[in-house]
């Protein structure tokens, strides 16, 4: 307990003589950027699909996109990451097929993270606009003569934030807390959920409680980033 309280959280026993937190402090940067990718693009894309789906719901348009959106969040991680590298690797061959380097390194892993999280947020937008629409604010702003366009930006998009922004820090802390994993041992992706496999596979205690350590830090710290983001959404909500 005292070399963790200083810091110190022993020695790989993968790779003797190595600090674990040597270790996770090379691997985590990887993740953190597959993951800031990954979700970027996932909230990116699911912020207008979600949004245009609800505003015209029961359409062509929303009947496709929830298709899709269900499609892509059944689908497993593994199964669209050999499909990228398939297609887009191995037949077309316009990106590598796994590793780490440039911004040609990232995309396919960072579409392969994102298409989960990019179908779920899409549901979660698509429900919250849907009721903020039909509620009675709204109603009332559109028969004073407001604009459709500043009622949904201004109004019925910021009240559905909330939701928004719960589903998507859970996306985050679903990432962060092991669901890279699997995106990372497909593209041979060096961040610190390979690195927690290979601690698994290797039996290193060490560096894997390191690793769930920092992890479970991360996990916290994401949610306070979150209830602080409330705030900024609804100035109503006090923080305790």
């Amino acid at each position: 307990m005292g070399d963790l309280l200083r810091g110190d959280f022993g020695e790989s026993l993968w790779q003797p003589g190595r600090s674990t937190m040597d270790i996770v402090a090379q691997t985590l940067p990887k993740t953190l950027l597959l993951v800031g990718a990954g979700m970027f693009l996932a909230i990116a894309l699911a912020l207008p699909l979600g949004m245009f789906a609800a505003l015209k719901p029961g359409s062509v348009l929303d009947r496709t996109l929830v298709t899709l959106s269900l499609a892509g969040l059944s689908m497993p991680q593994f199964f669209v990451g050999l499909m990228l590298i398939i297609i887009f690797a191995v037949q077309l061959q316009w990106l590598p097929v796994g590793g780490y380097g440039g911004l040609e390194h990232l995309i396919l892993p960072a579409i392969a993270l994102a298409l989960p999280a990019l179908g779920r947020l899409t549901m979660v937008v698509r429900s919250a606009m849907i009721d903020e629409l039909n509620s009675q604010y709204v109603k009332a702003a559109r028969a004073k003569g407001m604009a459709r366009k500043s009622v949904v930006a201004k109004h019925a998009l910021r009240n559905a934030g909330i939701q928004v922004l719960t589903m998507s820090g859970w996306e985050i802390t679903r990432a962060l807390a092991g669901f890279t994993v699997v995106v990372e041992k497909v593209f041979a992706w060096p961040g610190f959920g390979l690195f927690a496999l290979e601690a698994i596979t290797r039996r290193d205690l060490f560096l894997l409680s390191t690793i769930v350590l920092v992890a479970s830090v991360l996990v916290v710290v994401v949610n306070v980033i979150v209830d602080i983001l409330y705030k900024w959404i609804d100035p109503r909500i006090t923080l305790s």
